[in-house]
């Protein structure tokens, strides 16, 4: 339950990323990866810490937005609890009023998360098009 408040913070905490125009490249990803950079690094929960933000751009100007995030060692935070979240997650970008406009914007989403020490715990990723899929297609 602790983890789905993180994936929820998160979320909205994006709330102030808003008000794209019909061109959206990579200096437009820049641009707002470094908006939301200015508030960071942000405490989302007792565990874990949202430390950067950044825009890639990927094979054929595919734009990935990516959100790298800390959690305090000695946790029990694996994979199997990021995946447990990822619907939830999904549904927050396609369906909520401040993340859809950028979700249609950006060709993936990733969130990666590793400990303090700087070992990896893993990653969730997905796009516009998981808006429109049924969990486990």
């Amino acid at each position: 339950m602790r983890f789905f408040t993180l994936v929820i913070s998160v979320v909205l905490s994006l709330g102030s990323v808003s008000g794209f125009g019909a061109e959206f490249d990579l200096a437009a990803g820049k641009n707002t990866g470094a908006r939301m950079n200015e508030t960071l690094p942000m405490q989302l929960d007792s565990i874990t810490t949202w430390t950067q933000t950044s825009c890639n751009e990927l094979p054929e100007k595919a734009l990935e937005l990516v959100y790298e995030n800390s959690v305090e060692d000695g946790n029990a935070i694996t994979q199997t609890e990021l995946d447990s979240v990822l619907p939830s997650l999904i549904a927050s970008w396609c369906f909520g009023p401040s993340l859809e406009p950028l979700m249609k914007f950006v060709d993936t989403i990733k969130y990666q998360y590793h400990f303090a020490s700087g070992e990896s715990i893993g990653e969730l990723n997905f796009s516009f098009r998981d808006c429109f899929s049924k969990p486990g297609e």
